[in-house]
């Protein structure tokens, strides 16, 4: 993370630290809630003007001879700490500039690798400083840009790769112990006693609201299509369901739960 930083700073670049990484900081670290799945990845995302600029963060971060270029991943670069044998991989997800169409980018050695970047402005316009040691302060993704980010990313995946799912899950269940408590009690008690003033789905709606607050109008809309269409969803719930497997009491339906959540979710993205 201080590689990184160092580096933006020096470049003059915005950047903000996302994936599980920023999932555990958020939640453990900031608000001792337990995520369920370890990461020893770390990914930013880095507003660049052209490609160019996105080959001189990796160039850049080589000479220090701390990190080292993945074969087939472009994306992707190894850290090695010390004399650790361990290496810890680095995604940077440059946005920006580089989208073409608006909110997708293809790696310029893999045209057809396209990745979906929807809602990467609004996740910067978002973020949150984080200290994460001694006045070392960090710019990182919110709950609600991680939320829109990772509805996305599962997406994308496809049926392959359920992670993205489980992180949704754990987001949605925990939103209103988040930090949210007080406001739930307060300016939101409305919103909390129509939820029967149950603190998962009132957070669930919660964060809905807090994703809309943040989000494009084009960028809204496109969450909303995968919610709204039936299979995908019903696909979405499936893959959430394993983490209710593993937080809930058996006596719970865990697909149930899924789509308790997941509705609760919709309702907050929902103008009201």
């Amino acid at each position: 993370m201080r590689e990184i930083d160092t580096l933006a700073r020096e470049m003059k670049l915005n950047y903000f630290l996302c994936g599980a990484m920023a999932r555990d900081i958020l939640l453990w670290h900031v608000h001792g809630i337990k995520t369920g799945r370890a990461t020893s990845d770390v990914d930013f995302a880095v507003a660049v003007k052209d490609w160019k600029q996105f080959d001189e963060i990796k160039t850049r971060l080589t000479e220090t001879r701390k990190f080292k270029t993945a074969n087939k991943m472009v994306q992707r670069l190894y850290y090695s700490f010390g004399s650790e044998d361990i290496e810890y991989p680095l995604d940077i997800i440059p946005f920006g500039k580089v989208e073409e169409p608006r909110h997708s980018i293809a790696w310029p050695a893999d045209t057809e690798l396209v990745m979906n970047v929807a809602g990467y402005d609004e996740a910067l316009a978002a973020i949150v400083e984080i200290e994460i040691e001694g006045q070392f302060v960090v710019p990182v993704i919110s709950l609600p840009g991680l939320t829109l980010l990772k509805l996305f990313a599962w997406m994308d995946r496809g049926d392959g790769n359920t992670k993205d799912a489980l992180d949704l899950a754990t987001l949605l269940t925990n939103y209103g112990h988040a930090g949210n408590s007080n406001r739930l009690y307060d300016q939101e008690f409305g919103l909390f006693e129509a939820a029967g003033f149950d603190m998962s789905n009132a957070g669930a709606i919660l964060l809905g609201k807090d994703v809309r607050s943040i989000a494009e109008s084009e960028t809204l809309a496109k969450a909303l299509a995968i919610i709204d269409d039936p299979k995908q969803a019903g696909r979405l719930v499936t893959h959430m369901a394993p983490q209710f497997r593993n937080d809930l009491d058996h006596s719970n339906d865990p697909i149930l739960e899924a789509e308790r959540l997941l509705e609760n979710f919709k309702r907050g993205l929902q103008k009201q």
